[in-house]
């Protein structure tokens, strides 16, 4: 693949080529922006969005720090403490925390008191991820032992591509299967052996089923860990399923967006765009925008690739809409109660309902809409009428599961 030079100024560090990207200052600084309307100056959107205008401020300030925190080393970052106890608990909770400390330990905010809550986290997911390593390890030679050879994505795949083992902490393990041996996973997940392993078991690769598992399984890649071999997804398909995966869960996690950046900046040479571009091109689109998210808010280079005119050519709501989710805090998919929960005890409905409207990203992706200038409103109803008619159908079945 050909590896494209930096489209920021040269002359100047990360963290500057970022504020002048951004700002339209050199500075590195927490001051307010220049009048020069750049890409993502707050001014640019705070005329639409002016209810919001805390969260994308906040998004903001969480952008600045996670820009080119996967560059060895990381630039210098200029930031005031407190901005730092403003997005602290919101890198924390977004698993952030880890890539935070980094950008800031070699800077005289490591002595403050949310600095150390950071570095206690990069401890923690040092520790957790070499555990981790031993027990991917173990469950691969566990079902290979057993015939089963299921092809593993997000998580430690793109985590080992980060330059420091705990920047990238990961909770289950994604396993993604043959659908006609998702029983026999099943099964063998089951058996004594296999107690206590974190495994998101899916059947077939849902963002990748416009390509044939076949030809996934084909593309894949064998890589070392210990005394055993993990087979990963083909870099290709690896980074279309990362961008994906984002954009489907409404880019609530700014990791998600740094698992994106990190994936440009080390493919390998024979990474074919080509092969990346194919299939369902609605979904090829969606990508190139997501890359084109990665170049904006934390500044991935995509000078000289493919995707470079439709990553700096985004719908003009694609990133206020990412940065307000940043800023937010929203939980994620995973961590929400469960709707059903409510059928009985209907108290709380209301904030649960509210928390499952779903962003313009979410809801485009949802209804399979088009990435372009039109309002979202109407996707967003879309979506949120599909769900709760799709609710309703289960209602019956979850009331007898209950009784």
């Amino acid at each position: 693949m050909k590896r494209a030079s930096d489209p920021y100024n040269p002359e100047a560090n990360p963290e500057e080529r970022w504020d002048e990207h951004r700002y339209g200052t050199g500075s590195g600084s927490d001051r307010a922006p220049s009048k020069a309307a750049s890409p993502l100056a707050p001014g640019r959107y705070r005329s639409r969005y002016r209810t919001d205008a805390a969260c994308f401020d906040l998004g903001m300030l969480i952008a600045k720090v996670l820009a080119f925190a996967w560059q060895n080393p990381p630039a210098p970052l200029s930031l005031s403490a407190q901005s730092l106890r403003e997005i602290a608990p919101l890198m924390l909770n977004k698993g952030a925390g880890a890539l935070t400390w980094r950008r800031i330990r070699c800077s005289s905010l490591r002595d403050t008191e949310m600095a150390e809550e950071l570095r206690q986290a990069y401890r923690l997911h040092t520790l957790e991820a070499a555990l981790r390593e031993i027990e991917i390890g173990q469950i691969f030679l566990f079902l290979r032992s057993l015939g089963l050879e299921p092809l593993m994505g997000k998580g430690w795949v793109i985590a080992r591509q980060y330059p420091e083992l705990g920047l990238r902490p990961y909770g289950d393990i994604d396993f993604y299967v043959r659908p006609e041996q998702h029983g026999a996973f099943e099964s063998a997940l089951q058996k004594p052996e296999a107690q206590g392993w974190n495994i998101d078991l899916h059947r077939g690769a849902a963002e990748l089923d416009d390509r044939g598992f076949d030809e996934l399984y084909a593309r894949s890649r064998l890589v070392r860990l210990g005394e055993a071999e993990v087979r990963t997804f083909g870099p290709e398909d690896h980074l279309r399923l990362l961008c994906l995966h984002m954009l489907r869960e409404g880019a609530l996690r700014p990791l998600w967006l740094c698992d994106i950046a990190v994936a440009l900046d080390s493919p390998p040479p024979d990474f074919d765009w080509d092969y990346f571009l194919s299939g369902n091109q609605r979904r090829s689109d969606w990508a190139a925008c997501a890359i084109g998210l990665a170049h904006q808010l934390l500044g991935a280079t995509v000078e000289g690739l493919p995707v470079a005119a439709r990553a700096g050519n985004l719908p003009r709501w694609l990133v206020p809409v990412a940065l307000r989710q940043w800023g937010k805090g929203k939980a994620t998919k995973g961590r929400r109660a469960p709707m059903s929960d409510h059928l009985r005890h209907p108290s709380g409905a209301l904030k649960s309902l509210w928390e499952r409207w779903p962003n313009a990203i979410e809801a485009t992706v949802g209804v399979n809409g088009p990435f372009n200038n039109w309002p979202r409103l109407p996707f967003q109803i879309g979506e949120c009428v599909a769900r709760t008619a799709g609710f309703a159908r289960r209602i019956p079945g979850l009331l007898r599961a209950s009784n």
